[in-house]
């Protein structure tokens, strides 16, 4: 006899892999419309287009949705709302920083798309990201401050849960540090910009030289040099001008004491790309009678795109930008980081879900066997949610100037902007600049 209580159970966890096999399969392609409208800067469309495709509605993707959205507004120009959408991003994925038994059991049953998408590493961290870069937009630098400083924060907690062998590279964030050291520069606080500049340099060289192109940063060598020169750090002038003197030649033979005193600078923070998307890793087994799927997901950096990126000065002429963070490898890093993690629940879900095919062949025969060995198959699928609208890199120009009104072209991914800036005497003049 047929146990109905059995059966029910059985229907009851095909419809839920089923579901959850579907949510996973739609996200990449429900998002086509919104990430192709955002790409070609028809922000409205995007944002009607991400309303359109259901993410909304679904609570295990309320994360994704506050992202994306807040990051079409960023773009559009409406800060006061895309900022209230990513602190609330924020407090979403601090909530599911631990995940609750229940989520975690649902999930080595069904599949990864079934929970809360939690956010990668790299997500969390970017939301302060671009919060401090909308601040410095709004010449607002002691909030852009803040945010800076709590990449840092928000790494050291996700590396203290996770990482505690402190093998993980991506511990710290440069871009941060030097982010930081600009804007305490900017604000005068030169001995709190000395100690940033001066652990960007180090983390450049060390840990986070696998995240940026082109080694370390001159810009960071070069702000480092003139803070130590104008609070009289001759014990560290002399380390930083002997190991730099290729990047620091030119400065030194300019940049006297009076002349650093005196000079400004503009410094354009610049956003590129999108960050690349994961995609689906799939291997098969066969384990006793049953044909078993891995499918993990998995990130392939793509080469950056640059088609021209800087600042234009009649004076000057176009000063290239230099990059500061690459995503793509911090988000393959990320991924990788927590595949041990992965495989360990997905082999517990594979188990559970042998013994629901197990379960299905003694109470209805071969068919019922096979029917529940390929919905399971179908289950079975990676989890390649992401932050699509996240940019791929990030880029800085520094262009020392005397004290004046400059008309510039800020050039982003040879995208082009007319501005006009004013320097103060010893000021510095951040802006922030994107492709689309």
């Amino acid at each position: 006899m047929i146990d109905l209580r059995f059966t029910a159970r059985l229907a009851a966890m095909w419809a839920a892999l089923l579901g959850g096999f579907v949510a996973c399969a739609s996200y990449t392609a429900e998002t086509a419309a919104m990430r192709e409208a955002f790409s070609r800067g028809d922000y409205d469309q995007a944002l009607a287009s991400l309303e359109k495709s259901g993410i909304k509605s679904r609570a295990q993707d309320r994360l994704l949705w506050h992202l994306e959205s807040a990051t079409i507004l960023d773009r559009k120009g409406d800060y006061d709302q895309s900022r209230d959408l990513w602190l609330k991003a924020d407090r979403i994925a601090d909530e599911l920083f631990t995940i609750s038994i229940k989520k975690t059991a649902t999930s080595f049953v069904v599949s990864e798309s079934s929970t809360d998408y939690e956010g990668e590493d790299y997500e969390q961290v970017a939301i302060h990201s671009m919060l401090a870069h909308q601040f410095i937009s709004q010449e607002r630098l002691a909030e852009a401050r803040v945010e800076a400083r709590r990449i840092n924060t928000k790494l050291s907690e996700i590396n203290q849960k996770f990482n505690p062998d402190g093998k993980y590279r991506y511990r710290e964030d440069a871009h941060a540090r030097y982010l930081s050291g600009i804007i305490f520069e900017a604000l005068g606080e030169l001995d709190s910009a000395i100690v940033d500049y001066e652990k960007a340099r180090v983390l450049y060289e060390g840990d986070f030289s696998g995240y940026v192109l082109g080694g370390v940063p001159s810009g960071v060598i070069q702000g480092l040099y003139r803070c130590l020169l104008l609070r009289g750090r001759t014990d560290r002038i002399g380390f930083v001008t002997n190991r730099y003197a290729n990047i620091l030649g030119s400065t030194r033979s300019a940049g006297k004491y009076g002349e650093f005193v005196t000079s400004g600078e503009i410094v354009v923070i610049h956003e590129l790309g999108r960050v690349a998307r994961k995609v689906a890793r799939e291997e098969f087994l066969t384990i006793g009678d049953q044909l078993v799927r891995f499918s993990s997901p998995m990130i392939r950096p793509n080469p950056i795109q640059d088609l021209g990126t800087g600042v234009t000065l009649d004076s000057k002429g176009f000063i290239r930008a230099e990059n500061t963070v690459y995503f793509d490898a911090i988000a393959k890093d990320s991924l990788e980081n927590r595949r041990g993690r992965m495989i360990a629940k997905q082999m517990s879900r594979l188990l559970l879900k042998g013994q629901i095919n197990y379960q299905a062949r003694r109470e209805f025969g071969p068919l019922g066997g096979l029917a529940a060995n390929v919905l399971t198959l179908a289950a079975e699928t990676a989890d390649t949610r992401s932050w699509s609208t996240l940019p791929q890199a990030f880029y800085v120009t520094r262009v020392r100037v005397t004290p004046g009104t400059y008309n510039i072209i800020v050039r982003t991914n040879a995208q082009d902007r007319a501005m006009t800036v004013t320097v103060p005497r010893g000021g510095i003049q951040i802006l922030r600049s994107f492709d689309r």
